[in-house]
């Protein structure tokens, strides 16, 4: 029995309706945390830059989110954690906040203890080690400092040690220095003392300027009396400034503003990516880049740069009146042109849910949405765009699946344009890369240390 392409499409997004519900349903009714979980909580000098939803980590494996803070005792900060069911932690554990990334994100770190009877349970309070000390690290460091100074007095020793020596060298040039100076005063006394004496013809000439001036001095400092007088009654932009408390409450407001902006700016999350899929119907490539920014653990702005080498037509209608005998024809011309290998972009905002990813915005230059599902090294990813069907088109459909192989590279495949009358199904596979704010640091240092080598 076969169904009509409009059935599928109906069939498709009654689907996707139920997907969404479902996974609505699922967030709203169970924490962030995968499984359940159980809260517990820590105090801290100063939470600064710790946001709701940020990662708990233990051995770098995220195991839950920051639940919320507040303020306690008008003191100290209260950090409330969600750890995942499965995590079970000794009774000496403690946490600690730690930031990564260029742009400094904070996150919570679980050290897990491995004394005490019991296990971590609901509502209990941990203990923070931001600030502990680890005495084998201090020994250490002052290990290393005594090898330094005892390098650097053995340098002193050998550069001091024999008239050739660079110290005895360069005293000895600073003695002849000061010898040539002595000789060079002594055969120019005279000119000294002409100098001397034209110096204090020139004070003389000064005494007598600001004498001859004095009357326009005065002048100047009264009108300097009075512009103080003004701004300390609030005249003028400037004593508005500093006197108008409304003013001054204005430029405060402003420069808190601008701190929260740049304190946002500061918990960017920045992921680069690249992927290339083979067409097999049109045998031929179609290539990504791809920039991803996150604000906050759970949002982000997706931007795409992309080529296509077998975009659907677009039609251009053009009308022209005929005259002819008296008599007025129109003619209207529908004229298709295909661009191949034109660039588009994709501007999307982006929201997760549990293991969901929303998406909408323009994809390939056309309105579009877009659901992801990310499961460990698996993800899938469907989009719809382009709903023009003016000229017997269809919607725009596109599923991609990923496996990640390492931590920066992955393979892919799927279908596209598969409700394209004019054309097959295009069934691609490919692979890329994407490397994050880390990768980034890492590759910056490789890239300094091989110039250093290259010189």
């Amino acid at each position: 029995m076969k169904y009509s392409t409009e059935a599928k499409v109906g069939f498709f997004a009654f689907l996707i309706i139920v997907i969404l519900f479902w996974a609505t349903v699922r967030v709203s009714d169970r924490s962030a945390v995968s499984g359940g979980g159980y809260d517990v909580s820590f105090n801290v000098d100063s939470a600064s830059g710790l946001k709701t939803k940020a990662p708990v980590e233990l051995a770098g494996v995220a195991v839950g989110v920051v639940k919320g803070v507040e303020l306690v005792d008008s003191t100290r900060a209260k950090v409330f954690l969600r750890i995942n069911d499965h995590v079970q932690l000794r009774p000496d554990t403690q946490v600690k906040l730690r930031t990564r990334g260029y742009l400094g994100e904070t996150f919570v770190e679980i050290i897990p203890g491995t004394q005490g009877e019991g296990l971590i349970k609901e509502g209990d309070t941990l203990s923070d080690a931001t600030r502990s000390g680890d005495i084998n690290q201090l020994v250490g460091k002052f290990t290393e400092i005594a090898d330094d100074i005892k390098v650097v007095t053995a340098n002193l020793r050998t550069m001091s040690s024999g008239e050739d020596a660079p110290i005895n060298r360069i005293i000895m040039n600073l003695d002849r220095f000061t010898e040539e100076i002595k000789n060079v005063t002594v055969r120019n006394t005279d000119n000294i003392d002409r100098i001397a004496e034209n110096v204090a013809d020139l004070s003389d000439q000064l005494k007598h300027i600001v004498a001859d001036n004095r009357q326009n001095v005065d002048e100047s400092m009264d009108q300097i009396n009075s512009i103080t007088k003004k701004i300390d009654h609030g005249q003028g932009t400037i004593g508005k400034l500093l006197n108008d408390d409304e003013t001054v409450n204005k430029l405060n407001d402003s420069l808190d503003g601008l701190s929260d902006t740049l304190g946002g700016y500061k918990s960017l999350e920045t992921e680069i990516g690249f992927h290339t899929e083979y067409l097999t119907n049109s045998k031929d490539f179609k290539n990504y880049v791809s920039l991803g920014v996150r604000p906050v653990p759970d949002k982000a702005i997706l931007i795409d740069l992309s080529t296509d080498p077998d975009p659907n037509p677009t039609h251009t209608v053009r009308t022209t009146d005929i005259t002819a005998g008296g008599a007025t024809t129109t003619v209207t011309a529908d004229t298709a042109t295909t661009n191949r290998d034109a660039f588009r972009f994709s501007v999307q905002l982006a929201k997760d849910f549990y293991d969901f990813t929303i998406r909408g915005g323009l994809i390939e230059s056309k309105g579009g949405v877009g659901v992801d599902y990310k499961k460990g090294p698996i993800g899938v990813k469907f989009s719809a765009f382009d709903f023009s069907s003016r000229y017997g088109q269809k919607p725009h459909l596109k599923v991609l699946g990923d496996i990640n192989m390492t931590r920066n590279l992955f393979v892919l495949g799927g279908a596209d344009d598969m409700l394209n009358p004019n054309q097959k199904t295009d069934y691609f596979f490919g692979a890329g890369f994407r490397f994050v704010d880390d990768d980034l640091k890492k590759l910056a240092r490789f890239s300094n240390t091989a110039s250093v080598f290259g010189k």
